[in-house]
């Protein structure tokens, strides 16, 4: 019986990677230290890039049903305009609010659906690598345990017990960021302009106020340039409106302090994404300031790269090389948002210096094409890999539709597998599942579906991967050889 992959950490980003495996039938056991899940994770919003991911896997709607759209987009608080792109790109204006919570909860329900075992109460305390396995030893509240798997995959946050157990180096730029975030009960009526939405204030720091359910506030401040606070110890709520007051001008006129507590944030990004049958992944693989919804976005993104890799890897097709693309696709995308961030912070501190650099980003942005860039950055919808056909390693054809994705595909990639979009004349002349291409995928047809291409007027196919990135167009190499390189060798 093949050993399970085991994922530590049951966060957003460890639970999409658990239904990843779940979806293609790989076994999975998930832990997690905390015996319940946070009901206080900070998370208030999800971007365009994370409501992408999960309409590929049909869970977007559970979530829709508890949020509320996300209006705009903005790069460091300077407000863009991604309603002039979607006619082309119609998911970046698909942001929501809704609480991390119930995100967690949604991918939780839905790994459990999948046969999924999660175990929280459970600690990593040891890492011992073989050639074919890898023991973990646990504690938990009935004493020490020893658990076995394929491989392991740390989603256990900034602080990854496992990255260090793993012998993996943390680099970073020196940013930290301290804040506080909390639930305050209030009617809404009553709050001043600042109070909701995000804002950079004049007083030097951000302050963000959405909400969190009937009469509650989700209240998240930082003050740049203060000396960060104690990690623990509690919130009293004189502090958290005495900072909302300093940012804003205006008390907050909030009834009860629900919760409170402070945060830190790291900007660093790991050395490397994989230790032998060890991978790293989400914060545990990379971390920065949570503005905008990038963070969590550039989370899920690894899962779902990685997961359709461990699985054909557990199922015996994974061609050589495969699981290697990881790191080469996904520490580019870690390193490209933190730098992001860190661009973001840079423009907002200190407020006396940052005024002329502001007022430049914001000029730019009023160029179409800057535009266009900074809110595919900003909303996580634009990573690109660079792939080819005729290696997996990303060797580069240039042909603009490799690496990206097919509009309006999530529907067709429900079910995990990769897909093969036909267009107008397939390969010999033949529209259809009749034609030469078609032919072709069907020796394929275990890990790769076949279907009509989604545009009526699309005259090319494309291949696409589990996770939706395109592979293969027509005219571009061989669809053989693509699909031997990312598929392995037919059955």
């Amino acid at each position: 019986m093949t050993d399970p992959v085991i994922v530590v950490g049951a966060g957003p980003t460890g639970l999409m990677l658990a239904c990843e495996l779940g979806l293609a039938g790989a076994p999975v056991v998930v832990l997690d230290r905390r015996d319940a899940p946070d009901p206080h994770a900070p998370g208030q919003a999800v971007n365009a890039g994370v409501v992408a991911l999960l309409e590929q896997r049909g869970l977007a709607d559970a979530l829709r049903a508890s949020g509320l759209p996300l209006p705009g987009a903005h790069f460091s608080l300077l407000w863009l305009r991604p309603e002039e792109i979607t006619a082309d790109r119609p998911e970046v204006g698909t942001g929501l609010l809704v609480a991390q919570p119930r995100l967690t909860d949604v991918l939780e329900q839905r790994a459990r659906e999948l046969g999924v075992d999660v175990r929280r109460g459970h600690e990593v305390t040891e890492l011992r690598q073989s050639p074919g396995h890898v023991t973990l030893k646990l504690r938990t509240s009935a004493g020490d345990s020893t658990l076995r798997g394929s491989y392991v995959v740390a989603a256990d946050g900034v602080g990854s017990t496992v990255r260090r157990l793993a012998g993996i180096d943390f680099p970073g730029s020196g940013w930290t960021v301290s804040g506080i975030v909390g639930d305050v009960t209030v009617d809404f009526s009553e709050l001043a302009v600042h109070h909701l939405g995000a804002h950079y204030l004049p007083a030097g720091g951000v302050y963000s106020g959405a909400p969190a359910g009937p009469g509650v506030l989700r209240v998240i401040t930082t003050v740049f340039g203060a000396t960060p606070p104690a990690p623990s110890g509690p919130v009293a709520a004189e502090e958290l409106q005495g900072e909302v007051e300093h940012l804003t001008g205006q008390p907050l006129p909030a009834r009860e302090v629900l919760w409170a507590r402070r945060f830190t944030s790291h900007s660093g990004n790991a050395e490397r994404y994989r230790s032998g049958r060890v991978f790293l992944a989400g914060d545990a693989a990379h971390s920065f300031y949570p503005l905008g919804g990038l963070r969590l976005s550039t989370c899920l993104q690894d899962a779902v790269n990685l997961g359709w890799k461990l699985a054909a890897d557990l199922a015996g097709w994974a061609p050589p090389g495969l699981l290697d693309t990881y790191h080469a696709e996904r520490h580019p995308e870690g390193e490209r948002a933190r730098l992001a961030l860190d661009a973001q912070l840079a423009l907002m501190h200190p407020a006396a210096r940052t005024a002329g650099a502001r007022s430049l980003v914001a000029d730019l942005a009023r160029f179409e094409d800057v535009n266009r860039y900074l809110v595919e950055l900003v909303t996580g919808v634009d990573p690109r890999y660079r792939v080819g056909t005729d290696g997996a390693s990303g060797s580069v054809v240039p042909d603009p539709a490799l690496g990206g994705r097919v509009p309006g595909a999530a529907p067709l990639l429900h079910g995990g597998g990769g897909l093969l979009l036909l267009g107008a004349a397939d390969g010999d002349g033949e529209r259809g599942e009749g034609g030469a291409h078609a032919r072709t995928a069907a020796a394929w047809a275990d890990r790769v579906g076949v279907a009509p291409a989604l545009a009526a007027d699309a005259t090319r196919s494309v291949l696409l991967r589990p996770d939706g990135h395109v592979v293969w167009a027509e005219g571009s190499g061989s669809l053989e050889t693509a699909l031997k390189n990312w598929f392995g060798t037919p059955r």
